[in-house]
């Protein structure tokens, strides 16, 4: 099956970033005042959510074929500020194994590169994956405490588990801003939303020392997810360091939609600094 497309390159598009009221910012560097009384000249946007950000570009090109078998990767440079205004620009496609691929840079309204990355298309539908090595594991009561330099390579991660509700579901369109018809006329599930699921597993699976900062992710889809569907998230840290003082770990992460693998995710996070 060639899912290769006819969407024209290079493009861009851009975005205008406004956090949503959610609770759980407030008193934290998301929260526009905590954010201004430290320096910052507003609240500093989540990594997941220009994560989100990137991956409508990829949309915005191909549409379902990118959200059943699509990749893409980001790696963030300088903090996004609630209120900017942001610049994706994808280059010309070059083939790359069995996928062509898209370079994208992200600029700010001051003309920073904020982050880059890159979206891509295979040619044929991606190999499945099996996750049977992977053992579900619910989310304990008190997730492990890790002390800097003390994660450990093949700590499994945990899972919540649940149903992504209706409710859940548009207020995940809500917060990244979404009104592309893709998601709300097709009922499909943000891959932004996607990644903060699997994220937020993972980053619960412990308790960090520090507030985790995500510095890239990578993601490579196998199916689309609709909401109603239970999402559960299986997989393992895969490798630990520690550079200029910060601690980092790396992860790979599967998602099940009703026990069926949507997406795979590979992240870098800081754990502990200072």
């Amino acid at each position: 099956m060639n899912l290769q497309s006819e969407a024209s390159f290079p493009r861009e598009m851009a975005v205008e970033i406004r956090l949503d009221d959610s609770p759980h910012y407030k008193g934290s560097i998301h929260d526009d005042a905590v954010a201004r009384a430290r320096g910052y000249r507003a609240a500093l946007v989540p990594g997941a959510f220009v994560y989100g950000h990137v991956s409508r570009i990829a949309i915005d090109a191909w549409g379902k074929a990118w959200a059943q078998s699509g990749a893409m990767g980001a790696r963030f440079r300088r903090p996004v500020f609630n209120g900017d205004r942001l610049v994706l620009r994808a280059g010309p496609l070059e083939a790359d194994d069995n996928m062509r691929k898209s370079e994208v840079s992200v600029e700010n309204q001051d003309g920073e590169n904020v982050a880059a990355g890159w979206i891509g298309i295979p040619d044929s539908a991606p190999a499945p994956l099996d996750v049977a090595m992977f053992r579900l594991v619910p989310r304990p009561q008190e997730p492990p405490a890790v002390s800097p330099g003390g994660m450990v390579v093949g700590m499994p991660l945990t899972t919540a588990g649940g149903i992504l509700s209706e409710a859940a579901f548009r207020a995940s369109l809500s917060a990244f801003g979404e009104h592309h018809p893709f998601y709300t006329d097709g009922r499909l599930v943000h891959s932004g939303c996607l990644m903060r699921v699997a994220m937020g597993d993972t980053n619960n699976s412990f308790k960090s020392p520090s507030p985790i900062i995500l510095v890239a992710a990578e993601a490579q889809h196998f199916a689309t997810v609709r909401p109603g569907q239970r999402l559960e998230t299986v997989g393992q840290v895969t490798a630990v360091y520690q550079r200029n003082g910060k601690h980092y770990f790396e992860s790979e992460e599967f998602l099940l939609a009703d026990g069926t693998l949507s997406a795979r995710f590979n992240r870098t996070s800081v754990y502990a600094y200072g």
